[in-house]
């Protein structure tokens, strides 16, 4: 899974995680994010769109499959 991307002045690079705000406005909590195995930053502060936007496809993709096992469990 790709992490998430810091900006520091001019420097852009892959950091450690994802920041609560993004996941909060991904609609994503940070303990249901570590258990599907997205990293989550709690140093950062910061929000970037294309990390909320990375995290929404993420949610998609795991949506379907969780519906599929509420199916298979009634």
């Amino acid at each position: 899974m790709q992490g998430a991307t810091v900006r520091n002045g001019y420097i852009i690079r892959t950091g450690r995680g994802y920041s609560f705000e993004e996941l909060k406005e991904a609609g994503i909590g940070p303990r249901a994010a570590r258990k599907i195995g997205v990293p989550v930053d709690v140093w950062r502060q910061t929000k970037h769109h294309e990390n909320t936007d990375r995290l929404k496809s993420i949610v998609k993709t795991i949506e379907p499959k969780k519906e599929k096992a509420a199916k298979k469990k009634e």
